[in-house]
Parts: C-alpha cells; sequence; structure tokens
C-alpha cells in the first residue's frame, strides 16, 4: 500500500501537491506580483509630501492652465507663513519639439519640455536667486488626433507632477540651510 504524502517534497508529486494547495497558491502569487513590482520601478510611498518648515512667505503662480495647475499641486505640499524668510514668484514653460520626421516630413515623435522657474527674494535683504527645474517626456505619433491630445494631457499632468515634487524637495533643503 502506497504512503501518503503529509509533507510536500521536492519531488514533482510535491511540487504540484504545493500548487495545488490554496493558501500555498496565494503566497506563490504574491510572491511573484510582488517580484515583478519591485522589478518595473515600483516604490511604495510611506510619508505625505508636506513640507513641514514655513519657507515661503508668498508664493507667485502665472494665472494659465498650467499655473493653474500646479498651484493645485502644490497647495497640498506647501504651507504659507507670512514671516518666512523667502517670498517666491513661479514662471512655466512648456515647448513641444517635433522629432524623427519621415521621408513626407511627419513627426513620429513629439519631445514634451517643461520648464519651471522660480525666482526666491530674501525678505531680509532683497536678494534674489534664480533655480530651474525641467520635466522631458517623449510621445509618439498615433493616428488618431484625440489619443496625441489625451496623452499630451495626460504628459502635462505628469511634468506638473514631476515639477511640484522637485520644487518641494528644493524648498525642503533651502529649510534645512542656516538663514543669514
Amino acid at each position: 500500500m502506497a504512503s501518503r504524502l503529509k509533507k510536500p517534497s521536492l519531488s514533482l508529486v510535491g511540487l504540484s501537491t504545493l500548487l495545488f494547495n490554496r493558501a500555498s497558491r496565494r503566497l506563490l502569487v504574491l510572491w511573484v506580483s510582488g517580484l515583478m513590482l519591485a522589478a518595473c520601478g515600483f516604490e511604495p510611498i510611506y510619508r505625505a509630501d508636506n513640507l513641514s518648515a514655513g519657507v515661503l512667505s508668498s508664493l507667485e503662480v502665472p494665472d494659465s492652465r498650467l499655473g493653474r495647475q500646479l498651484e493645485r499641486s502644490l497647495q497640498s505640499r506647501l504651507r504659507l507663513l507670512p514671516d518666512a524668510p523667502w517670498a517666491a514668484s513661479l514662471k512655466i514653460y512648456e515647448t513641444l519639439e517635433n522629432r524623427q520626421l519621415d521621408s513626407q516630413g511627419v513627426a513620429q515623435g513629439s519631445r514634451l519640455t517643461h520648464r519651471l522657474e522660480l525666482a526666491l527674494r530674501a525678505r531680509a535683504d532683497g536678494q534674489t536667486r534664480l533655480v530651474d527645474f525641467s520635466e522631458t517626456q517623449f510621445l509618439s505619433r498615433s493616428d488618431s488626433g484625440g489619443d496625441e491630445v489625451a496623452k499630451v494631457r495626460a504628459l502635462r499632468a505628469l511634468a506638473v507632477q514631476g515639477l511640484s515634487q522637485k520644487l518641494a524637495t528644493f524648498l525642503e533643503s533651502l529649510a534645512s540651510e542656516p538663514t543669514r
């Protein structure tokens, strides 16, 4: 009489028993999905991006679509205090450059660049400090004009998030600098 396997072994029968066990399958799926997420560059967020130190007393943002998007993105990250040492003004620029032209001169790809110009003015002595940040994305041409418009909007939103993250990180480093 054949004995039944009580513990799965590394034999073919043991591995098949392990894979057909419901709990083992769940564990295997979790392990493989974690491995795939780690390979794609996914990073979990463990903290909020709020700037705890009050660095800015005022922030001027351009009255444009990109400016309003940037302002909404920064509202949750920055805290303005009236007695903070710096006042800031922002300018944002967008350029769309056609690249990879085919034989008829039609662009097969484009480069979308967003540049954020930050002007910091020290309230104590009035000196100005200029800092630039940029985000670049690449876009391939599709047959549908609606798809291209949707891609540009999505890339624009990603660029604004990236620029606001870079700005918040810079202001965090500015908060740790000793003031004059």
